[in-house]
């Protein structure tokens, strides 16, 4: 009995100190004892495992979706202005739309990396690290699912509204279901009847209906749900939520008028700041979009994402110099990668530092895995041979490229124009 009572007392102390993995290893050796406490506590471990591999934060998707069955979905051919899909229309005009194009396929030449790629790369090393925690934690699930001799989950035995440890553990048992069950229906009706036994209205179920209404795809059931949770309580995360789900259905214009209305009663919040040059970034306006970068930069000096567009908009403005000072303060505060190096080196050939160009190149392909961002990094080597004229060099680099990556289509048009020079110099 005092061992059980030790041990217990251990799995309380590694829990209360956020030692989940060492908790979680600890349980598994308390399985078959049929403790309320210690279930309670391993559904608490397994969800924040959980989280922590999906980095805590559900990134709102930019990514076009374009599904014929779904009845939510917006028209097909959008006013100007109101969608995030972009016309492909040439205009006789240099207007906003025609200048960021011709910035992306500036982009595409010089193989420069947008501020979301740094930004995904630093959170790909953090959720990479998190991926064994989160595998031990579903074998953990399977072991005690399916183990011989093993107590059933908490989920099961407490899915009975009657039970009187039901409404105290409903948030809990809600986020192990939600999180590492991914049953989104099963969720759903614990959503719902825990709300129906509320006697004190809570906009957390709200919010948490409205998650699953959203993984299921009924959006405008979801945007009831978070409204009332609005109504019940100004929350930042109910705002997120309701941005997500607009730029899901395609319609930036609500989204950004959510931003405005959170930004009102939470004044300059990174999060919805930040989403907000997001959403003004996939529109094309990069002037309203670099403000309210600088303004997440102001509030928040080691965030990656603003500080790299920054210094992204200030490349392709002409000002290399600005660019490079911001880039180097990324290179000092955040871990080094391939990205960073590359666009260093970028910007140390437009600002004619050439003992420094090919120093950066050959770090960025000293840290570069992926062949797609090896082949960018020959190209740009490829930039430097011809700014110095060696023509043979950058063919060499431009064969390299295509040999990192067979589609890269900007290194295939400059080996042919370097062949075609050639021929006629001959």
């Amino acid at each position: 009995m005092a061992l059980e009572m030790e041990t217990e007392y251990k799995i309380l102390n590694l829990y209360r100190t956020k030692q989940y993995d060492a908790c979680n290893q600890l349980l598994d050796t308390m399985q078959g004892t049929n403790n309320r406490m210690l279930e309670f506590i391993r559904m608490r471990v397994l969800t924040i495992l959980a989280k922590v591999a999906g980095d805590g934060y559900e990134e709102v998707g930019y990514g076009a979706q374009r599904d014929e069955l779904v009845t939510t979905a917006v028209a097909k051919t959008p006013r100007p202005g109101t969608t995030f899909h972009r016309p492909q229309a040439k205009t006789a005009g240099f207007t906003a739309t025609t200048r960021a194009m011709a910035t992306t396929s500036a982009r595409r030449q010089t193989g420069t990396a947008s501020s979301r790629t740094l930004h995904t790369a630093a959170r790909a090393s953090r959720a990479a690290t998190a991926t064994a925690g989160a595998s031990r934690a579903n074998t953990a699930v399977a072991g005690g699912a399916l183990g011989a001799g093993a107590v059933l989950p908490l989920t099961l035995t407490m899915l009975n509204t009657q039970d009187q440890l039901f409404h105290a553990a409903g948030k809990t048992l809600f986020e192990y279901t939600f999180y590492c069950e991914g049953d989104v229906r099963k969720a759903l009706e614990i959503a719902i009847q825990a709300t129906k036994i509320d006697t004190h209205p809570d906009w957390w179920w709200d919010y948490s209906k409205a998650k699953c209404y959203n993984a299921l795809g009924m959006h405008r059931t979801a945007e009831e749900s978070l409204r009332q949770a609005l109504k019940k309580n100004k929350h930042i995360a109910v705002y997120l939520r309701l941005v997500s789900m607009y730029v899901e259905l395609n319609q930036p214009l609500s989204a950004l008028e959510v931003c405005k209305q959170g930004l009102t009663i939470f004044h300059d919040d990174t999060a919805l700041t930040l989403e907000q040059a997001r959403i003004h970034d996939e529109m094309d306006n990069s002037a309203l979009a670099v403000q309210d970068y600088r303004r997440v930069a102001l509030e928040d000096p080691t965030n990656m994402e603003a500080t790299a567009y920054i210094a992204l908009f200030n490349f392709y403005n002409d000002q290399p110099e600005i660019a490079l000072r911001y880039y180097r303060r990324l290179l000092a505060t955040c871990p080094p990668g391939a990205e960073i190096y590359n666009n260093l080196g970028l910007c140390c050939l437009h600002c004619n530092q050439w003992d420094l160009t090919l120093p950066c190149f050959r770090q960025a392909l000293y840290f570069s895995t992926n062949p797609t961002i090896r082949a960018d990094v020959w190209f740009n080597i490829s930039h430097v041979a011809l700014s110095t004229g060696d023509l043979q060099l950058a063919r060499r680099c431009l064969q390299l490229s295509l040999v990192m990556s067979s589609e890269h289509e900007s290194a295939r048009k400059a080996l042919r124009a370097i062949d075609a020079h050639l021929r006629n110099i001959k």
